[in-house]
């Protein structure tokens, strides 16, 4: 199996970005628990979907403000492949809420953990949590080359869209 880094993002280097991202995802997330209470599928409020929603942007907020994105390419693969076997040896901080994209990177090919066998090429994006200055990145191959870092690219936020930690 052959993989190479093709895309480092710091998501705090576009805060607009992250901002558009929030106001998504808690409009997302209103419509959503609405839609459960109206239903009679959620015992909550509206005053307590709002309260959680006010939480829930401190949140993604913080924590787009310390993490990094990694898109690879993985060529090769013969065996059930996971990006949390990426992971920063500085920190132990593994890969987080993974992607797994085709080769142009422009549609999932794989839900889930985890690519199977039988997807021999694709791109894998992920984050990991707590990135600093002098963070490395290490794979199933060893240690990885990485890029300057840029902002995450539209298409990113839409395909490999943070979750927080639980």
């Amino acid at each position: 199996m052959h993989i190479r880094v093709i895309g480092a993002h710091l998501p705090r280097l576009d805060a607009q970005s992250i901002e558009s991202f929030i106001a998504n995802d808690i409009a997302e997330f209103k419509a959503f628990m609405g839609a459960r209470i109206e239903q009679g599928k959620s015992e909550w409020s509206v005053d307590e979907v709002n309260e959680r929603a006010l939480e829930i942007a401190e949140e993604l907020r913080s924590d787009l403000q310390t993490c990094a994105l990694f898109e690879v390419e993985v060529t090769g693969n013969t065996s059930r492949f996971h990006a949390s076997d990426f992971s920063n040896p500085v920190t132990g901080l593994c890969g987080w809420e993974p992607a797994y994209l085709s080769l142009d990177g422009e549609s999932i090919v794989a839900e889930g953990s985890w690519v199977p066998p039988e997807i021999e090429s694709f791109r894998a994006a992920f984050y990991i949590h707590e990135w600093g200055e002098s963070g490395r990145i290490v794979g199933p191959t060893g240690e990885l080359n990485l890029l300057p870092f840029t902002a995450v690219p539209a298409r990113l936020w839409r395909l490999a869209p943070y979750a927080c930690l639980d």
